[in-house]
C-alpha cells in the first residue's frame, strides 16, 4: 500500500506486527483506530463522517475484537460514534471515559422514570448543556453491564501486545473540580461548568521506541502536567501526534522562552519531524499561528483544515459567511495512515502532508 492509497485497509497489516494508527475524516470531529500487533483494536473517539468519505464505523471494525472504545471527553464530536459501536459490535472489553462518577448518575438518572418528580426535574436542570449522546453510551454501557475505566493520569500503564498504554491527562484534582461543579450546582444554579476539554484523556502510545501522543482536546493547562508526566516515564519523543484541539490557539503555548511546556517539546524535530495529525474543520480551525508552529516544527497532515476557503478562490482573511467557512469545510482527505515499527520507524500507509497537499493554504 503506498501512501497514496487511501483505502487503508485496517486489516491488511495487522498480521504485520507493528503498531498501526487510522486516523478517519470526521467533519469537525476525531475518528482514531488503533490496530496493536496482535490484531485488536483500540477505538478512541469517533464521529461520522459528513462526506461519507470513509465507511460505517461498525465496517472498519467488523470481526475484530475490541480491546477498548474511549470517550476522551464529554463532547459528542468526538464521541457520536461511538453509540454504534456499543449497541451493536459483538466483543468491547472495556469502556474507557474520563467523565466524573456523578455525571454518569445524573444520565442514568434521567433514564429512571420511577424517581419522584423532582429528582427527575433536577437531573435534568444538572445534565443540561451535555450532549444526549452521553445519555445513550452510559444506557449501552449499563446494558451490556461492561466493564468501565475512568482514565486518570498516573494510572499504571495498560499493556496490549507490548504496547504500552500511559495515561498522562487528566489529573485526579481536574477530575475533582468537576465532581464538585455537580455537587454545588444543586445549591446553586448559576454555577459555571468548567471547560469539559480540561477532562481530556492524553495517551502515550509507547511500542519500543515508538509513541504515539493522542492529544484529544487538551489544553495549555493539561500539558503542563502531561509533559512532566511524560518525561518522567522517561518516554522518548513522540513520532506521530495527534494534534490536540483541532489545532486551537488554547492548547498550544507559542512563547519561545515561556517556562510552561508544550505538546511539541515532546515530540521529535530536526533530524526526524513527527508526524502531525489535524483534524480541524471549521473557520477557527486551526489558529494560524498554531499552524504555522505545525508546519515548522512536524510533517503535518490534515484531514479537514479549517484555515482553507469552503470554495477555491473565495478565501478573503475574513470570517463571513460565504467568504470563509462557518461550518465544516471539505477535507483534506480521507484518511490518515501510519504503522510504527519497534525501533522507532514509521511507514506512512495513506495520506499525504500539507507540503503535498493541493487544496493546503
Amino acid at each position: 500500500m503506498t501512501q497514496n492509497d487511501n483505502k487503508s485497509a485496517i486489516g491488511s497489516s495487522h498480521d504485520s506486527g507493528n503498531l498501526r494508527l487510522d486516523f478517519y475524516e470526521s467533519g469537525d470531529g476525531d475518528t482514531i483506530i488503533i490496530t496493536f500487533p496482535g490484531g485488536g483494536l483500540g477505538v478512541v473517539d469517533a464521529h461520522p463522517s459528513p462526506t461519507s468519505s470513509r465507511q460505517d464505523i461498525l465496517d472498519l471494525i467488523a470481526g475484530r475484537k475490541l480491546h477498548f472504545v474511549c470517550l476522551t471527553h464529554p463532547h459528542s464530536d468526538h464521541g457520536l460514534d461511538l453509540v454504534p459501536v456499543l449497541q451493536k459490535h459483538p466483543e468491547v472489553d472495556e469502556f474507557w471515559h474520563t467523565t466524573p462518577d456523578v455525571g454518569a448518575f445524573i444520565y442514568r438518572l434521567q433514564e429512571i422514570q420511577t424517581w419522584p418528580s423532582e429528582v427527575r426535574e433536577f437531573a435534568v436542570r444538572m445534565a443540561k448543556g451535555w450532549a444526549s449522546f452521553l445519555i445513550d453510551l452510559w444506557a449501552e454501557v449499563d446494558r451490556r453491564d461492561m466493564p468501565m475505566h475512568q482514565v486518570r493520569a498516573g494510572d499504571e500503564a495498560r499493556e496490549f501486545d507490548g504496547v504500552l498504554v500511559h495515561a498522562l491527562a487528566p489529573e485526579e484534582a481536574v477530575q475533582q473540580r468537576f465532581f464538585q461543579f455537580w455537587c454545588h450546582k444543586a445549591e446553586d444554579p448559576t454555577l459555571e461548568k468548567p471547560d469539559p476539554n480540561l477532562l481530556s484523556a492524553v495517551f502515550a502510545l509507547r511500542w519500543g521506541e515508538s509513541v504515539v501522543l493522542l492529544g484529544a482536546d487538551a489544553l495549555k493547562a493539561n500539558w503542563i502536567q502531561a509533559v512532566k508526566r511524560y518525561r518522567k516515564l522517561n518516554l522518548p519523543k513522540a513520532v506521530v501526534l495527534k494534534v490536540p484541539h483541532h489545532g486551537a490557539l488554547n492548547s498550544l503555548q507559542l512563547e519561545t522562552h515561556s517556562k510552561y511546556p508544550s505538546y511539541l517539546d515532546i515530540c521529535s524535530h530536526k533530524d526526524q519531524k513527527c508526524k502531525a495529525v489535524l483534524f480541524a474543520g471549521d473557520s477557527k480551525h486551526p489558529n494560524s499561528k498554531v499552524y504555522d508552529r505545525l508546519l515548522a516544527r512536524t510533517d503535518v497532515h490534515c484531514l479537514v483544515n479549517g484555515l482553507r476557503s469552503a470554495t477555491p478562490g473565495r478565501d478573503l482573511g475574513i470570517e463571513l459567511e460565504g467568504a470563509r467557512p462557518v461550518s465544516t469545510g471539505r477535507p483534506c482527505q480521507p484518511v490518515v495512515s501510519f504503522e510504527l515499527a519497534r525501533e522507532g520507524s514509521v511507514q506512512v500507509l495513506a495520506g499525504v502532508t500539507c507540503s503535498h497537499c493541493p487544496f493546503a493554504p
